[in-house]
């Protein structure tokens, strides 16, 4: 059987955030290759530990400016994209919260690596006694957040 790796790709590449309307494409392997090879330090996301019995220190805003600086690689160039992206990042009225742009950021990465869309499982806000999730079920690859 001849697989057809080009009839894989995602053909509506298209994504609406903030009430604007882009167009995504597939990065050149090498900046995948890059990005991927950055996503492995824990200097992308907080601050780097100064031993290895430190552990990184998670930021929100570190977080947040990593996916703002590299969501534009995935966005096509066409109709002022990385303009209006930066326009939209910036904008204090109607401003799109934080998170949406850490999702679409590791939406991005996800559909245009080829890596499993499935969200991680969700957690109990509250713990305590509704926690259903089982020690066993938890220890689980597919049960563990990969970002």
């Amino acid at each position: 059987m001849l697989r057809r790796f080009s009839e894989e790709l995602v053909e509506d590449r298209e994504f609406e955030i903030g009430g604007e309307l882009f167009k995504f494409r597939y990065p050149h392997w090498e900046e995948g290759a890059n990005l991927f090879d950055e996503e492995l330090t824990p200097e992308t996301n907080g601050t780097a530990p100064k031993t290895e019995d430190e552990p990184a220190v998670f930021s929100f805003r570190a977080d947040t400016e990593y996916a703002l600086q590299r969501i534009p690689m995935f966005l096509d160039p066409e109709n002022d994209s990385h303009k209006r992206f930066k326009a939209l990042a910036a904008r204090k009225t109607d401003p799109v919260p934080r998170y949406q742009f850490v999702q679409l950021y590791r939406w991005l990465v996800q559909v245009t690596s080829g890596l499993p869309t499935t969200p991680p499982s969700e957690q109990s806000a509250g713990g305590g006694e509704d926690d259903t999730q089982s020690s066993e079920r938890s220890s689980s690859p597919e049960a563990t957040p990969t970002a």
